[in-house]
């Protein structure tokens, strides 16, 4: 690519993987723009776990949800090879439960606050969560395979997880009037 920019989208229409054009307003931009920001929020919470210096397996599995968050925006933008199967859902699942079991049993509803790691893993979660949202209303007029928010859906519960990970169990507890 010698060229960033391209000019192909400036009255306001892009392409998609297949080839079609449609209006940056409709539906599946949202839910690629969601993916993007939460794909560059995983990079930023990778950075700050790397200054914490304590999990390089959490790094690996975060290389590899970024990858695959790739192919989620492809199946969004219409690219019919699905490059999403359910067992990167399996595997999600297992990394949850194996995260899990070492961390205390929530008694209590939890503040997205902590460490910067742990903060950027909460931030993570919640765009995940709008993509996810995104994801189901354009299925409502596009095709978008069921493991596009199925993923997204467990890769949020994930997200919550290395939040608690990366807090060090230094949770910080909602405190109800």
């Amino acid at each position: 690519m010698t060229r960033i920019y391209t000019r192909s989208g400036d009255q306001g229409k892009s392409g998609l993987a297949n080839g079609q054009r449609i209006d940056k307003s409709n539906q599946l931009f949202a839910v690629i723009g969601d993916v993007d920001e939460l794909n560059a929020q995983i990079g930023m919470l990778r950075a700050l776990n790397a200054v914490q210096a304590k999990h390089q397996d959490i790094d690996s599995q975060l290389s590899q949800i970024q990858h695959k968050l790739f192919d989620v925006g492809a199946q969004v933008a219409q690219y019919k090879d699905n490059n999403l199967k359910n067992p990167e859902i399996k595997t999600l699942e297992q990394w949850i439960d194996a995260w899990q079991a070492q961390l205390e049993p929530l008694k209590q509803f939890i503040l997205p606050a902590g460490t910067q790691a742990g903060s950027a893993a909460h931030l993570a979660r919640s765009i995940c969560r709008r993509a996810e949202r995104q994801a189901w209303q354009a299925a409502e007029t596009h095709e978008i395979e069921a493991q596009v928010m199925q993923y997204l859906n467990r890769l949020s519960d994930y997200l919550f997880v290395m939040a608690r990970v990366l807090n060090g169990g230094e949770e910080v507890f909602w405190q109800p009037e």
